[in-house]
């Protein structure tokens, strides 16, 4: 059967197809309006055979998902790996589309995963509450910003979260001051209804899941970075290792070797910034509230003095953490203290 390869630039309304035979002969180019019924259409005509390739934009769940239960083979590519085309001098949609199908072609795609489609939605929740929960802590600090203004300067963050529409209105005498405080109020009011509203949606579906309950056993973890974890990993399986799951979570730093030279802190930016967060917080909270967890970081504070030793100590306090995580996950096993610093 003779092999051929698609190519997809997608943008927000419209997309550029380009398919090529294994000979790298042009058989279609087409800019379309972003429709699926045309997309199959057009594909039609070269099913038996053909690979497509669309680069992992912020809308591609509808056309992955379409063309996939279509019966098409279907990759989605990361596009920190598209080099051919991020630094082209010359940049096309037109070129662009074939680069995609060429580096399909070629076996060199950077393969990105393709998030189940049933658990899809609860992972987009879990990400908007923790948009939501950082809007909240934005609103909280220009509430305090707005007394600060106004020489009130003796208040915590934990005060803050209690203040009310009366205390505000003896804090601040000037009226457009009180009147801009309220709306933070407003604002951080609505906030938290529409996160408690997300959290009902998110803890009915992890009910019953044992992932998610053993996940809850790991110091520092709770409900909330539970689920941040369950659904940002998926399937865990497709981490050969821990140390591959924990460089996806950007705790592991990167490397740069040449020439008889090592300089660390490559790719930093790589990963799952959602994970990497999760157990940055969960670090953050056992330290406090586990003895053993707090010695361990106090230690590795001390290996790396200077400006940044508290921000090493977190990460690699994370680092186990997350290590932990992954064998929970794969093992289905409940948490083990006593494995938590076993080389």
């Amino acid at each position: 059967m003779k092999r051929m390869y698609c190519g997809i630039d997608l943008h927000a309304t419209s997309m550029q197809i380009c398919v090529i035979d294994g000979d790298l002969n042009r058989l279609l180019e087409r800019n379309i309006r972003n429709d699926l019924l045309t997309v199959l259409a057009l594909l039609k005509p070269f099913r038996k055979g053909l690979s497509i390739l669309v680069e992992s934009t912020f809308n591609w769940y509808w056309l992955v998902d379409g063309v996939q239960e279509a019966g098409y083979d279907v990759h989605l590519a990361h596009t920190l790996g598209l080099f051919r085309i991020t630094k082209a001098k010359v940049k096309t949609d037109r070129r662009d589309a074939y680069q995609l199908a060429k580096v399909l072609h070629d076996g060199e795609a950077p393969l990105a995963y393709i998030y189940p489609k049933e658990t899809r939605p609860i992972r987009d929740l879990v990400r908007q509450r923790t948009r939501l929960v950082a809007d909240r802590g934005h609103a909280y600090s220009s509430l305090r910003l707005r007394l600060y203004q106004h020489g009130l300067a003796h208040h915590s963050r934990n005060a803050a979260k209690s203040w009310t529409i009366e205390d505000l209105d003896v804090l601040l005498k000037e009226p457009s001051a009180r009147f801009l405080a309220r709306q933070e109020l407003d604002r951080i009011a609505l906030i938290s209804d529409q996160v408690a509203a997300i959290e009902v949606l998110i803890l009915q579906s992890v009910s019953g899941q044992d992932g998610y309950t053993h996940l809850m056993q790991i110091p520092g973890f709770g409900k909330a970075l539970s689920a941040v974890v369950f659904y940002e990993t998926g399937d865990v399986t497709r981490f050969p290792s821990a140390r591959h799951y924990s460089s996806y979570c950007r705790l592991v730093p990167g490397t740069a070797d040449s020439g008889g030279h090592s300089k660390p802190g490559r790719g930093s930016k790589q990963g799952n910034p959602h994970l990497k967060a999760a157990f940055t917080q969960a670090a953050q909270c056992a330290v406090r509230h586990y003895p053993n967890l707090r010695a361990f970081y106090d230690r590795q504070a001390s290996r790396h003095p200077g400006r940044g030793s508290k921000l090493i100590a977190t990460d690699i306090l994370g680092h186990k953490l997350a290590q932990a995580a992954y064998h929970i996950l794969k093992e289905g096993t409940d948490y083990d203290d006593s494995k938590l610093f076993m080389s």
